[in-house]
């Protein structure tokens, strides 16, 4: 099978839930079950539940907020997990949005630096190179990833981090990023083979291919709204659909068919199928599916019906 990970929907999600997305992930052959995090939800907790119930597939994080935990700790959780799965945690580090972390007081300074030092802390606290540590455990290292819209959080990855995660990014766009990695790996003297390449890319799987574009432009609405997205779809190439929701348009009104193909998978399984395959030959090593649902569906239609358009 094609290398593949999905994302759990974590919202309103129960532990029960969870435990069942976790394993029809892995017994459909995916690669990993990764988990977002959305207040009052840990990313970090919920990759310990994905442990439970699974034996072979990767479990972690996309992503956990690095404003929200101290470096310390965020290590600390995370090597519990890597401890209790036997070495299939993948720490995937974002810095969320402006308009979340505002809502508790959080500065966030300059996100690139403070991602770089939050990396850098993060690594030697987990893997005991630390002056501040007491205790080292011993587990094999944690692989760190760095979330990112950005050509200059995808030169960060290439310089710190072990891969790379944007979300929502285009194949063409994509390319832009890779090519930055590559930058930012030569320039401390890493090789870029070194830095896994990954891609938030969200799932609308329907056969009914207009409830499923109703469907995406309703999900997209929300990120339409935020700075960071709104950066990124001008640099996809649709400053048009930008600068219609300033405007005052509201989104779904001013996302075009067009716009919706290039960000997101839409319709019958072979058509997603197709829209994956432009990804992985952008560069995308390793896909992460945001399954979502088309119409009154649960949690767990939404995935078994996401792993069965993915499965070989």
């Amino acid at each position: 099978m094609k290398r593949v990970a999905s994302i759990s929907p974590v919202r309103g999600c129960s532990v029960e839930e969870l435990r069942t997305l976790a394993q029809i992930t892995e017994e459909a052959g995916f690669e990993a079950i990764l988990s977002p995090e959305l207040a009052p939800y840990s990313a970090i907790s919920n990759a310990q539940i994905f442990t439970d119930v699974t034996s072979k597939i990767t479990v972690g994080t996309w992503i956990t907020n690095i404003y929200m935990r101290n470096p310390v700790m965020c290590a600390a959780e995370a090597l519990t997990v890597q401890e209790s799965s036997g070495g299939r945690m993948l720490l995937g580090l974002g810095v969320s949005h402006k308009p979340f972390n505002d809502l508790f007081g959080i500065d966030m300074g300059d996100p690139i630096e403070e991602m770089r030092e939050y990396v850098e802390a993060v690594r030697s606290f987990s893997d005991g190179s630390s002056k501040l540590l007491m205790l080292k455990r011993e587990l094999p290292p944690i692989p760190i990833y760095i979330a990112g819209l950005t050509e200059a959080a995808a030169e960060l990855a290439g310089e710190v981090a072990d891969g790379f995660m944007p979300n929502l990014a285009t194949p063409s766009h994509l390319k832009k990023l890779i090519a930055a990695v590559e930058r930012g790996a030569k320039k401390v003297g890493r090789s870029a083979q070194d830095i896994e390449i990954t891609n938030g890319i969200y799932s609308f799987v329907s056969d009914d291919l207009e409830a499923a574009y109703k469907a995406a432009a309703t999900s997209l609405t929300g990120y339409s709204k935020l700075p960071f997205y709104q950066r990124l779809i001008i640099n996809v190439g649709f400053e048009d659909v930008v600068e219609k929701i300033r405007s005052g348009i509201d989104p779904p009104e001013a996302f075009t068919k067009e716009f919706l193909d290039a960000m997101v998978l839409i319709g019958p399984n072979e058509r997603c199928r197709e829209g994956l395959d432009k990804h992985r030959e952008a560069g995308v090593e390793l896909p992460i599916i945001a399954p979502f649902p088309v119409g009154k569906e649960s949690h767990i239609e939404v995935m078994k019906k996401t792993v069965r358009a993915y499965s070989d």
